[in-house]
């Protein structure tokens, strides 16, 4: 039984994959915020020179 166009096979396969998708999204966000600390941690910065690429993607 449709309710609205869902159905159970629908709910199996979009649930998961919206929670996905957010997953990911949140992660993708993390990863930026991360990148304007990129090597400028005294412990593990090293010594990166001017034109270098960075340390980690």
């Amino acid at each position: 039984m449709a309710i609205f166009g869902i159905t159970t096979r629908y709910v199996w396969f979009a649930v998961p994959m919206t929670g996905y998708f957010i997953g990911k999204f949140l992660d993708d966000q993390e990863t930026l915020r991360m990148t304007n600390f990129r090597d400028k941690s005294c412990l593990y910065g090293g010594n990166v020179k001017e034109g270098d690429s960075p340390s980690w993607p």
